[in-house]
């Protein structure tokens, strides 16, 4: 079975928490049965680095320069670089698309990026969905040897870059960041475009960005109804002012974990509560990590079939 077309279910395969096998050795597994379940997305986040002690996350309605939210996850878990696992991933799967959210793309080479996505997207069939954010761990820029000024600027230079690079060589680009001429980057992706989703929160700069360079918004996670509302009007607005289709962008949101009277998360009543998300305009709506579900892969098939009925009987 699989989620039905007013609503699609995203699942997230990071912070699996100690459910799982050690070296993310159930991680192919899993998304097996995500794949088999009906699940639309699948999604992996990264860091490549994080610092002992985290500092300077984002909170949902800032930006990623605000530093006002807490880090949410152990600095010691594990984050399998998400393209190289996605194109593992593409082995194992022949439906679901698989997502990065978000690839912190200003510590990437933006020649480096555009050939891995490209060859991700080949080897899984057309199916990558490009998740991309300026990042916001200034100790993960600085151990990396990037620079963290004008990481806005990195960020669109580098989908500039790929674009280019992606429609066929010999390919020019001059930018303040990245520059090159006549050069080829082989193998093109399938997809024309590849979707280029951006992170961030409602802002101005963040709904202006996607209108100009993007094709969906993924909202900073606790993002709430009426700021993804808030978001997506503007992006509409933006959009038709840059002559671009206002409805051929797609929302995902991160629902938040309802739990019972015992404090423990409640799959059915976090799936119901999807509805203002998308009567906001999500139109993909993902699970929270799902070791708040399940203590064992035993449970994951029956959880994700069960999940993927509940999102089909709100459609």
């Amino acid at each position: 079975m699989s989620a039905g077309p007013g609503i699609r279910l995203a699942v997230t395969l990071s912070h699996l928490g100690g459910w799982t096998r050690p070296k993310v050795a159930d991680l192919l597994t899993l998304a097996s049965i995500a794949d088999t379940a009906g699940v639309s997305q699948v999604v992996l986040s990264e860091h490549v680095l994080l610092a002992q002690e985290v500092t300077g996350h984002p909170s949902a309605a800032g930006t990623a320069s605000s530093g006002s939210g807490s880090f949410p996850f152990p600095s010691d878990e594990e984050y399998p670089e998400p393209l190289a696992a996605l194109a593992a991933m593409a082995g194992v799967t022949t439906r679901c698309r698989l997502s990065t959210n978000i690839l912190i793309a200003p510590v990437r080479p933006a020649a480096l990026l555009a050939k891995t996505a490209a060859t991700v997207d080949v080897v899984c069939g057309g199916r990558l969905d490009l998740g991309l954010g300026v990042g916001w761990h200034a100790e993960e820029f600085a151990a990396l040897g990037v620079s963290g000024r004008r990481p806005g600027r990195r960020l669109e230079e580098t989908i500039g870059a790929c674009r280019v690079l992606w429609r066929g060589g010999p390919s020019t680009y001059e930018g303040e960041t990245v520059s090159f001429r006549d050069m080829y980057c082989s193998p093109t992706p399938i997809q024309d475009p590849l979707p280029i989703w951006l992170a961030g929160g409602p802002t101005v700069a963040t709904m202006s960005r996607i209108a100009r360079l993007g094709d969906g918004w993924s909202p900073i996670g606790g993002t709430s109804p009426d700021e993804i509302r808030q978001g997506a009007e503007l992006l509409r607005k933006l959009a038709a002012e840059r002559g671009r289709d206002p409805s051929s962008f797609t929302i995902r949101a991160s629902l938040p974990a309802v739990r019972d009277r015992r404090g423990r998360a409640d799959l059915a009543a976090t799936v119901r509560g999807a509805g203002p998300y998308v009567d906001a305009g999500a139109e993909v709506v993902q699970l929270p990590p799902l070791g708040q579900f399940i203590t064992s892969l035993d449970h994951a098939a029956s959880l994700l079939d069960e999940a993927v009925r509940l999102v089909q009987a709100i459609c």
